[in-house]
């Protein structure tokens, strides 16, 4: 097994967190609850070293110094993110 990047000791991490916009639906069906929500993410992607640790020596390796490699600015409908669910949340 194979870790692509690891938190260290911290948990959660206040600093990084951000506030975006959404709306959420929740409905009864003979199947269970059904979630639908909507949320719009304006950040732009953070680029950073992409590295790679192997579980089994514990050694890191960077694979790129700049990752992704391309940032293009998206669309307003690309940064719109939907989620359909059934059953409860957890």
């Amino acid at each position: 097994m194979s870790m692509v990047h690891e938190r260290g000791e911290e948990l959660v991490a206040i600093r990084g967190m951000r506030v975006t916009p959404g709306i959420g639906v929740r409905f009864a069906t003979p199947l269970g609850p059904v979630r639908i929500d909507a949320a719009y993410n304006g950040y732009q992607i953070e680029r950073g070293p992409l590295l790679f640790q192997n579980d089994s020596t514990g050694t890191i390796t960077q694979i790129r110094t700049s990752y992704p490699p391309r940032l293009a600015e998206k669309t307003f409908w690309q940064k719109v993110v939907i989620q359909f669910a059934v059953g409860q949340a957890f």
